[in-house]
């Protein structure tokens, strides 16, 4: 079982009392704790004090019922609701259930509209408007008749499908809006569905069934559900232990530890916490405003990964735990490292720093944080090529902060914005390495490097395109550039085979730009007609046709005089082959 856990096939179940012994007469404290009704011990005379005749009838009565139904909504609303998960309500009998239905929808109903004058969590209330629940109970043919609406066979597989799914789901006239299945017997054991995360028990089961039951919660479903919940209304966790027992050493051993309790859970989110501070304490971070600082920081990769698994720990712990009182004690830490992590995910272009793994029960909270800061959540990091880039480089304090940013830009205008143009990104990538080999810690002259660097890439994009598609033929013209000619534009030797440099000396300007034009079109035509055939690059006679014609193209009269293009021909139709593959969907759909 724990075996299970470790491998990410389960999830542990975190067990909640919800009972007292009800030893004194306390009708006030019933909305938050309930009546322990499992144990036999003075049974008698706490229905007495209770004012019941027996178990059932308390666990029937509508009072009961209506005060439970209430804590359940609450605690569903707060803990499961918001991260998309569903719940199930176990009820001691099918007149309990079908009653547990009735305050359940007032119960939801009445939050909607506290909800709708105050939403802080910032919860889905077009979801939770459409949210439904249901009864699923089997039936006897002398039923009344609002026990017989609710044991319908079609209606329970509708239910059950529209609860299977995710909320926003669709399957033909089947939504996923069911959010709450209430039962007696039915679906307790042998019931399959990820989505359901919590199970609320208002019915004594024992032994081997018990264990059975609150396996439905366990189910791995979805980045967001970290652990499953049982919420024990009728006092089954004294038993639980009973039905424990009933196993060897071992397996007590295993069965124990697939089970969490809520002072381990805060113990556990205590010490995730305590892990975080101390692994910025190490590196002398202890003020949490001092951003440039933790950029500073950040920029040892590895350290960058122990803060993120650190930070995604304790975001773990708080998703189990919150919204209860004692997790309020770590938000205003949790809200200043998300937003470091805001800024910092803008700094270094890394995603993984972003707020994609933050739940959404966590979300509303820290948004409204962020919102109050200033923190733009949404925004797109500013590009190199923005006009106000340099301004914003400039609002940073330390010049190794500057120069990290210049260089995580660059970096990821290199990965995204080039990725097309193999060439022009290669020449880049080669300067931007260059500049940390000579000047290694040097920050000031890496930072002023950078940014000569930065402004080459910024003319790049400004460079003339002699009429040929940026996106679709300029990688070509690119590549036949640095291949025939080398550096040769702009003047220098650059990479010309010996001998050729002569050759390409005495041509002028605008006759190397015409042939290279006149080059770029043939082949990207050739390259266009063949790629739009089904399945091209799977055919290799298809791609040896098109190599025949790029030799054709290359050995054509007019190109003869182009420097080294006959001795190199094998290599320059390989780097279009290349290029043509890389570039497959922008050849062909690109607009």
């Amino acid at each position: 079982m724990r075996q299970s856990i470790d491998d990410g096939v389960t999830l542990e179940i975190v067990y909640e009392g919800r009972t007292h012994n009800a030893e004194v007469a306390d009708h006030a404290g019933m909305d938050t704790a309930f009546a322990d009704v499992f144990s036999d011990y003075n049974l008698q005379q706490r229905m007495e004090i209770l004012g019941y005749g027996s178990r059932d009838a308390y666990l029937e009565a509508d009072p009961t019922i209506e005060a439970k139904a209430r804590d359940m909504v609450a605690h569903y609303l707060t803990h499961v609701f918001p991260n998309g998960y569903k719940a199930q309500v176990v009820a001691t009998s099918r007149e309990a259930a079908v009653r547990y239905k009735k305050h359940i929808d007032a119960a939801l109903a009445d939050e909607l509209a506290e909800l709708e004058k105050s939403n802080p969590g910032k919860l889905d209330l077009d979801q939770l408007r459409r949210l439904t629940t249901d009864v699923i109970i089997s039936g006897n043919h002398n039923d009344l008749p609002h026990l017989k609406a609710y044991s319908d066979g079609s209606r329970h597989e509708t239910s059950i499908k529209s609860f299977k799914m995710a909320f926003g789901g669709k399957e033909e006239s089947v939504t996923g809006d069911m959010g709450i299945l209430i039962v007696m017997n039915m679906l307790i054991t042998g019931f399959d569905a990820p989505v359901e995360q919590v199970m609320y028990l208002d019915k004594v089961i024992v032994a081997h069934n018990l264990l059975q039951a609150i396996a439905r919660v366990n189910r791995v479903a979805g980045e967001f559900k970290d652990k499953g919940f049982v919420v024990d209304y009728v006092g089954i966790g004294h038993h639980l232990k009973k039905a424990i027992d009933t196993y060897d050493e071992r397996e007590q051993k295993e069965v124990i530890d697939t089970l969490g309790f809520p002072e381990e859970e805060l113990r556990e989110l205590a010490a995730s916490h305590a892990a975080v501070m101390d692994l910025l304490k190490k590196h002398g971070l202890t003020d949490l405003t001092d951003h440039d600082a933790f950029f500073d920081l950040f920029y040892d990769e590895d350290l960058r990964f122990d803060y993120m698994l650190a930070f995604k720990k304790l975001t773990q712990c708080l998703n189990v735990v919150f919204p209860a009182r004692q997790a309020l004690d770590y938000m205003a830490d949790y809200q200043a490292l998300a937003a470091i992590n805001v800024m910092a995910a803008k700094h270094f272009r890394d995603e993984r720093l972003s707020m994609k793994g933050i739940p959404p029960k966590l979300r509303g909270i820290t948004d409204a944080y962020l919102e109050s800061k200033g923190i733009e959540v949404k925004v797109e990091p500013i590009s190199i090529l923005d006009a106000d880039f340099q301004k914003q480089v400039g609002n940073r304090s330390r010049t190794k902060t500057k120069a990290a940013e210049v260089e995580h830009a660059i970096r990821h205008h290199l990965d995204v914005e080039l990725d097309d143009d193999p060439d022009l990104q290669a020449s880049f990538a080669e300067a931007l390495v260059a500049i940390f080999k000579e000047f290694r810690d040097n920050w000031s002259k890496i930072y002023e490097e950078l940014e000569k660097l930065r402004k080459r890439i910024v003319d790049a994009c400004k460079e003339p395109t002699y009429g040929l598609d940026r996106k679709k033929q300029m990688p070509l013209f690119r590549m036949f550039k640095r291949e025939i000619f080398g550096e040769i534009f702009g003047g220098g030797k650059g990479d010309l085979p010996e001998g050729m440099f002569g050759i390409a000396e005495k041509m002028s300007e605008e006759d190397k730009i015409s042939h290279l034009v006149d080059l770029t079109q043939k082949a990207f035509l050739a390259v266009e007609r063949e790629l739009k055939l089904t399945g091209f690059w799977e055919s290799i006679p298809a791609r040896q046709k098109l190599r025949a014609d790029l030799q054709g193209i290359l050995l054509a009269p007019e190109f003869l005089k182009l420097p080294g293009l006959v001795k190199n021909r094998a290599h320059i139709i390989s780097r279009i082959m290349e290029i043509a593959e890389k570039n497959n969907d922008i050849i062909l759909y690109a607009e």
